[in-house]
């Protein structure tokens, strides 16, 4: 890359102040073990005995993607701060990960479960996992641990929000007003690829809270009611080789949105679901 402009650096500069919150990143450790009861990605799911365990809209029972242990993780407001968060998909062979395309907004192929307490070691028997289903339908492919870092972040360049920060700053900076352009067409193109190395997180990309990192274009159908990333699961390798741990199409993230009100009721029902390719 040549010389930066200070216009661009300037830019940068704002967007990371103006858009910096509080986010929980989602490390993928092969060096520890999973436990039934922690944080993880695949595997068997906590379970506690004698609750109804989901199932998709053909009947199959639901598959893990992944579970936070909200206290050890040290959540904090606006996420419940005890009891276990879990994500899972549905198995219908007529859906791609639990959706039909690639969102999914009936709920039939997705849910989240939230258990408000956490036992020890319960776990159904006869629950799916990773490695007993068809590797096409899942995006996990390894039982990982994961560990929970809460952090600070800003919003990237694909954020559906970004184009009205990126005018609302240009005109604080330099008073030009960019009208309908996009925020690339008011930079040229080594000031556009320093905006994107500098704006938000780098991929992988597991995160809670935050601003989502796509693999392309924004993908939330109403961004304002569907305001709050609740889970953000990347694509990835393993550290040790050429493994897949988690694998999305063609390199691609999932994501599960929700409205911040139905958030702080812990009410599950109303959210967004989607994936994209790279």
């Amino acid at each position: 890359m040549g010389q930066v402009s200070e216009k661009a650096m300037g830019i940068a500069e704002e967007i990371a102040k103006r858009s910096e919150t509080e986010h929980y990143r989602l490390v993928l450790n092969e060096e520890r073990e999973a436990e039934i009861t922690g944080s993880k990605i695949g595997g068997k799911p906590y379970w506690p005995v004698g609750k109804d365990f989901p199932v998709d809209d053909a009947g199959n029972k639901m598959l893990l993607l992944m579970q936070v242990n909200c206290e050890e993780a040290g959540l904090k407001s606006p996420l419940p701060e005890h009891g276990m968060l879990q994500w899972f998909i549905g198995l219908n062979s007529e859906r791609m990960y639990g959706c039909k395309g690639n969102y999914n907004e009936d709920g039939s192929g997705v849910r989240i479960v939230y258990h408000e307490t956490v036992e020890e070691n319960a776990m159904p028997k006869d629950a799916p996992a990773h490695n007993t289903v068809d590797p096409m339908l899942t995006p996990v492919k390894r039982e990982v641990a994961i560990d929970v870092l809460a952090e600070q972040t800003s919003m990237g360049v694909n954020d559906g929000h970004f184009n009205r920060l990126f005018a609302d700053i240009v005109k604080d900076i330099t008073g030009e007003d960019t009208g309908n352009k996009q925020w690339y067409e008011c930079l040229d193109n080594e000031e556009c690829l320093y905006l994107e190395q500098q704006a938000g997180m780098k991929r992988p990309c597991h995160q809670m809270l935050g601003y989502p990192v796509y693999s392309q274009d924004e993908a939330r159908r109403d961004m304002e009611y569907h305001d709050t990333l609740l889970f953000q699961l990347d694509s990835q390798f393993s550290t040790k080789g050429q493994d897949e741990l988690v694998m999305w199409g063609d390199m691609g993230s999932g994501f599960i949105f929700i409205n911040h009100d139905d958030l702080a009721a812990l009410d599950f029902t109303h959210i967004y679901y989607c994936w994209d390719c790279g």
